[in-house]
């Protein structure tokens, strides 16, 4: 049995205002575009079973304009394969609140083929197949202690979804990880694994597919992984993982500005993103820049800035003020690794604006004076 799975897809994401020319937000789009690449591919390779464990959609309540075209996306992608099995599992973003509100995914078992499980637990079984699927979505993760995971032997072909993440995974899960030995088993022919964006493989026989495109809180941990599918063969215990196109991310080289004049910091700035050369047009793009010193903050020419955020899709001056050691001394070279040290909301807003497109008559000095003014008000009465 061959198997197409996907994961987290996260379709009505959004993020930095920009749109295209009918309307959608850009990000909004570049997910349903990298979810349709996946649907193509899919077809192409034809497998007998498609799996997709958790956040297909971003929210509970996704944008009408990404569930319209996913449900007609889905839809065409069924009649393409005849109604062939296709099970989804709900993710912690598409799962309500309160249990027993519904989901938005029962929407999609009218579409020939797909099954979906987003309340609890549950064991399917498809015929055709001769296959059982233990389903366990983000909710039946908190039922996971209390209950015996076990395949069904009067099936050929077993296999578990989840949407979770096991201990080892990563260090900053939000909730207790899943105990590692209690899903990775030698006696499940797929193990199919969804909730961490990046592609990665437990075991032989489990795997996470990752997300379709850069749509984490932190997409830059992720800047150097690409995005896809995985096609597994169930037979072999082999898979292939199957890359698709996304919006082009960077995460430029840091600058540390301990030493730098302004035409130097300007200059090191400016060096870094034409070194993307045409790949900057339409890119997320972050440059950090470390111990930055108040005085020098002033000194960033704004004009670049806003040449580089009307080139890139978003990109991102990540500024940090120097970090102070022992003594008040300036710890050298500071990172993140170091902890990080942000310029303050005041600072935060004079680049903000040095950058801000403004009508012709507003005296950019004013707004900046008149900005920073208010908030220094608001901190007096927060104090």
């Amino acid at each position: 049995m061959r198997i197409a799975h996907l994961s987290d897809v996260h379709l009505g994401y959004r993020a930095y205002s920009r749109t295209n020319e009918h309307g959608m937000n850009q990000r909004e789009h570049d997910v349903l575009q990298a979810f349709g690449r996946a649907l193509r591919a899919i077809l192409r390779a034809a497998p007998d079973l498609v799996l997709i464990t958790g956040d297909l959609f971003h929210s509970v309540r996704p944008p009408n304009s990404s569930l319209i075209l996913a449900y007609r996306s889905l839809l065409e992608f069924q009649k393409n394969r005849q109604g062939a099995p296709l099970v989804i599992i709900a993710g912690n973003h598409e799962t309500p609140r309160v249990a027993g509100s519904g989901c938005i995914l029962a929407l999609l078992t009218h579409i020939p083929g797909v099954q979906v499980i987003y309340d609890q637990i549950q064991m399917l079984e498809i015929a055709s197949l001769d296959a059982s699927l233990l389903c366990i979505p983000a909710r039946g993760v908190y039922e996971l202690e209390r209950s015996l995971l076990q395949p069904n032997p009067r099936t050929r072909w077993n296999l578990l979804l989840l949407h979770g993440l096991l201990e080892g995974i990563t260090s900053f899960a939000l909730e207790r990880p899943i105990d590692r030995q209690k899903i990775v088993r030698d006696e499940w022919d797929y193990i199919a694994l969804g909730d961490w964006h990046i592609y990665t493989e437990v075991a032989p026989n489990a795997l996470y597919a990752g997300a379709t495109e850069f749509t984490s809180t932190n997409i830059w941990e992720e800047v150097k992984e690409s995005k896809g599918w995985i096609l597994y063969d169930a037979e072999t215990r082999t898979h292939e993982f199957q890359k698709i196109r996304t919006r082009a991310v960077f995460d430029l080289t840091p600058i540390d500005a301990t030493d730098l004049s302004a035409a130097e910091l300007n200059e090191a700035i400016e060096s870094r993103a034409e070194a993307l050369g045409d790949a900057l047009h339409g890119a997320i793009v972050r440059q950090r820049v470390w111990n930055l010193h108040p005085e020098l903050r002033r000194q960033i020419d704004g004009e670049l800035l806003r040449e580089l955020k009307a080139c890139a899709l978003h990109y991102l001056l990540d500024l940090r003020a120097p970090r102070t050691g022992a003594g008040g001394r300036v710890a050298p070279n500071a990172s993140d690794a170091d902890g990080e040290n942000r310029l303050t909301l005041i600072d935060e807003w004079r680049l903000f604006a040095q950058t801000y497109e403004l009508p012709a008559d507003i005296d950019r000095a004013a707004f900046i004076e008149l900005g920073e003014r208010y908030l220094r008000e608001a901190e007096g009465r927060e104090a």
